[in-house]
């Protein structure tokens, strides 16, 4: 059971690497690369924003911060301010009630706290106006914009910021003096009197902006705190981050990713494994690689990792696991039973092919020894057919001329004897073109001679016949390359037919044309009559390039359109009644046929019968045929 369980391991890597190899479209990142990064990325994102909004919300508490000790500042020196304010009258007078001025007013004991508590600590305060009785008391330019806002109708009463002095973060508060009651005696009117300080009054009333107290804090101490508040709160927050993205990537692990890696590796083992050697390995006839009902179960990864469709998902693997091993071994039953089957047939088929080998061997040897028996009888009868012609010329030359009774048996003699004589030569030449010892002596064809030649052979026969007979040439047939002989038994065995089969009285017309282009496909035209026999060297019924046609036509007794296919097979006529009445083998249009087809023509017949006749032989030109 080991050595299974190891082969199915090499084979279930195999088949996980041939699946790979094969699913060229597979990403290349699997799903945990995939949500590390996704979780990185939302890792990063919100801490950006936490950042952004960590760095705003502890700059906007340093400056508040800041800004209140600035008030609480601000505040006190106002205390200091009305203090001395309100004691004047004991300030200046004695026990006695006499006015003795001794020179501190508010503005002398406020500006003289605010200078001690500058020179012991870092802040500074002071008091300052657009128009100071003191020169030290002059605004820099933060503080002027501040109380020419002050100044302004419906302005703030307050002004803040940050500001760099030195190469030094600074805050800035100003605050507006408002004139009160007890400020009257030294600053109201009338404008330009002197008052008990000496100074010339400014003629403010109540509630006029008499200048600002301004407060400078330094910073650097406060931003320094707020930059490490900020780092504090940052790494709290990643360290926060950080283990809740580790925790989902664990509970994602485990319910999503571990039983789809555990799902791929049994696809993997199915797809790599090997019945056959599992078999004979001695395992049990069983789907490799599939896993155990309980390989991937519920209770393997525990409740808090399990979830309704991963289980589901598994459920359903197992059912297609089952089927699947189902399948496989309804499989290879009907394997088993085709593979014997197709043994079966395949012995059946080579039976077959060697009894058909055999048939084909005695048929060739049957058709050999047919064609020798005609080649040899076709010989032995030509020979003594020979003689007789040539003893009946010799006869005819010796008898007396008054004798007609014998020369009219002479001339029967000869007759028959000529006809029996072409018949022998159609046998011969029949059986040397199915043997394949046939061949054709090329050479150039004046058609005009072989037409006379025909003409003056068959006229004389037809004339006997009261069948008027006629050629014609027409002149832009040119000399051709091809067989005299061939041509010549070719016309002669059409005209022959046509004399034969048309009554007293008929025509038979030769003529020979030529034309432009072969004429392409001569199959019968519905209606018409007509029948075809091609050849297949050269292009002759193909369609394309100059062709010359030979034409016999007569208006002898038709032929039926029915029979037109038959009368090119040997050995067959239109039917018994014609063979009785005009005689002949059946070899002559047969023979037509095989020799047009090795000139690379094609005879073809028009026809109906009572009507007449009309052959066409149709023989193709290549240009180096064509001589004017």
């Amino acid at each position: 059971m080991g050595n299974c369980e190891n082969g199915e391991g090499s084979r279930a890597a195999e088949g996980s690497d041939s699946v790979m190899r094969r699913g060229g479209e597979q990403s290349a990142i699997g799903l945990r690369t995939k949500l590390i990064g996704l979780l990185t990325a939302v890792l990063v994102v919100i801490s950006a924003v936490f950042l952004v909004f960590t760095y705003d919300d502890q700059a906007r508490r340093a400056e508040t911060d800041l800004l209140e000790k600035s008030r609480v500042l601000v505040t006190e020196m106002d205390a200091v301010w009305d203090f001395i304010s309100l004691n004047q009258s004991v300030i200046n007078y004695t026990a006695a009630g006499d006015y003795d001025y001794k020179g501190l007013h508010c503005a002398i004991a406020g500006k003289s706290v605010a200078a001690l508590f500058s020179e012991k600590s870092d802040y500074s305060i002071r008091f300052t106006n657009l128009n100071p009785r003191n020169i030290y008391n002059t605004p820099d330019a933060y503080e002027a914009a501040a109380i020419e806002g002050f100044l302004a109708e419906g302005g703030p009463d307050e002004a803040w910021g940050f500001e760099t002095e030195e190469d030094q973060q600074v805050f800035r508060y100003v605050r507006a003096m408002d004139v009160s009651e007890d400020c009257i005696e030294c600053h109201g009117e009338p404008a330009g009197e002197i008052d008990a300080t000496g100074y010339p009054k400014e003629g403010w009333k109540a509630g006029d902006v008499a200048g600002a107290v301004s407060v400078v804090v330094p910073a650097d101490t406060a931003l320094s705190n707020m930059r490490d508040a900020v780092v504090a709160n940052m790494l709290f927050f990643l360290a926060v981050v950080a283990s809740m993205a580790l925790i989902i990537y664990i509970v994602i692990s485990r319910l999503i990713t571990e039983p789809l890696t555990a799902l791929r590796s049994s696809f993997s083992r199915v797809a790599g494994g090997d019945a056959g050697a599992a078999a004979a390995a001695g395992c049990p006839p069983t789907l490799s690689g599939l896993p155990g009902e309980g390989a991937l179960a519920r209770a393997d990864r525990g409740v808090l990792y399990s979830s309704r469709e991963v289980d589901g998902l598994i459920e359903q693997y197992h059912s297609m696991a089952r089927r699947l091993e189902e399948l496989y071994g309804s499989l290879e039953s009907q394997v088993a039973e085709r593979t014997d089957q197709l043994s079966r047939a395949n012995a059946e088929l080579e039976r077959q092919r060697r009894r058909m080998e055999e048939i084909n061997e005695r048929l060739a040897r049957d058709n050999q020894y047919k064609s020798d028996f005609l080649a040899i009888v076709s010989h032995e009868l030509r020979t003594p057919l020979t003689s007789i012609l040539a003893f009946a010329d010799l006869l005819a030359a010796s008898i007396d001329p008054d004798n007609a009774e014998a020369a009219r048996q002479l001339e029967e003699i000869d007759k028959n004897g000529a006809i029996l004589l072409e018949m022998v030569d159609n046998v011969l030449e029949c059986a040397r073109i199915q043997a394949g010892s046939e061949t054709l002596n090329v050479e150039l064809v004046d058609l005009s001679d072989l037409v006379g030649m025909v003409e003056s052979a068959m006229e004389p026969v037809a004339r006997k016949k009261d069948v008027a007979f006629s050629t014609r040439v027409d002149p832009d047939v040119p000399l051709i390359m091809g067989d005299w002989e061939k041509l010549r038994r070719v016309l002669a065995n059409l005209t022959s037919n046509a004399v034969k089969f048309t009554e007293p009285g008929g025509t038979v017309t030769v003529r020979v044309r030529a034309e432009a282009a072969c004429p392409a496909g001569m199959a019968a035209a519905p209606g018409k009559g007509r029948a075809v026999a091609s050849g297949e060297g050269r292009t002759a019924a193909s369609g394309g390039g100059r062709a010359v046609v030979l034409e016999v036509a007569d208006t002898g007794i038709g032929i039926p359109a029915e029979a037109q296919e038959l009368i090119f097979e040997r050995f067959r006529q239109e039917n018994m009644s014609t063979v009785r009445r005009y005689g002949g083998s059946g070899l002559g249009l047969s023979l037509v046929k095989d020799l047009v087809a090795m000139m690379g023509g094609a005879v073809s017949v028009e026809s109906e019968p009572g009507r007449g006749s009309r052959f066409s032989v149709v023989l193709p030109l290549e240009e180096e045929d064509v001589h004017d």
